[in-house]
């Protein structure tokens, strides 16, 4: 797993002590906050980059403000502001703080499947027995009916990393962009299984109609593949009516195929 924190939890006391101070700030939020020592609180949030199929377990720890003579246990909850699938995530139910210390932790177990994509998020709250309290954060004022209250929640945000070749595909279309399809497939030749296509319609040519450009990205092991263009009046994308092209790179920028200039198909063949 690769994953990084934003900031390393550097003084529990120090974060708790700031969170007082602002909520110490609005008197219509938690009066006792000047002398209340039962602050707990998540540690920071944690950005986690996992490649697809796979999984992980992380440990997050949870801050008191001060020490008790006996285990305090605070409710974890899911809130309805997460983006990931629950199929994603399993997350403990609660977190004891042990007598005599101000930390304690739980596990979080991630799986990219489905598909994080560009990203989705997993917020963890708190469900507090009494005696204890968590930081809040505020904007607005009671007086203008404008007062929002931010309770500490815990944020995961996870996306897809690519642990084999990110690949790059970019079509400029002409003036038809109705008569262009593609393929690829797996393989030296064009009978291999097909990992994708697009502008293609059962056994016809779509296109993308009203389309001025197309962006895809995958990521693929490393091997023998073969890109197939397609035109339905058998004159390319360039350039009898327009301008278009077709480009297949590397992430590095590193440029596979590209062209334009074909009749009815253009077969190329590319190795990672």
């Amino acid at each position: 797993m690769k994953y990084t924190k934003i900031f390393k939890p550097f003084s529990a006391f120090l974060l708790l002590t700031l969170s007082v101070f602002l909520i110490g700030c609005e008197g219509d939020i938690n009066d006792d906050n000047y002398t209340n020592d039962s602050f707990v609180s998540f540690s920071f949030d944690e950005n986690v980059g996992l490649a697809a199929g796979t999984s992980e377990t992380m440990s997050v720890t949870v801050y008191a403000a001060s020490k008790a003579s006996s285990d305090r246990t605070v409710g974890l909850y899911i809130d309805e502001s997460s983006t990931a699938d629950p199929m994603n995530y399993s997350v403990a139910s609660s977190v004891t703080i042990p007598a005599g210390s101000m930390t304690g932790s739980f596990e979080v177990t991630l799986t990219n499947d489905p598909d994080f994509g560009d990203g989705v998020s997993v917020v963890i709250g708190m469900t507090l027995d009494a005696g204890l309290d968590q930081p809040t954060a505020f904007t607005g004022t009671t007086a203008n009916g404008d007062l929002m209250v931010t309770e500490d929640m815990f944020i995961i945000n996870a996306t897809t990393v690519c642990l084999d070749n990110v690949v790059n595909f970019e079509i400029i279309f002409d003036n038809y962009p109705e008569e262009t399809g593609w393929q690829i497939y797996e393989g030296s030749n064009a009978s291999g299984p097909v990992i994708a296509q697009g502008g293609i319609s059962g056994n016809s040519i779509s296109g993308y109609p009203g389309e001025t450009s197309f962006l895809a990205n995958w990521c693929l092991p490393s091997g023998d593949y073969t890109l197939v263009m397609y035109d339905v009046y058998s004159d390319g994308i360039c350039c009898t009516y327009g301008n278009g092209s077709y480009t297949l790179s590397k992430d590095d920028g590193t440029v596979l195929v590209s062209g334009g200039s074909f009749g009815a198909n253009e077969i190329s063949n590319f190795t990672l």
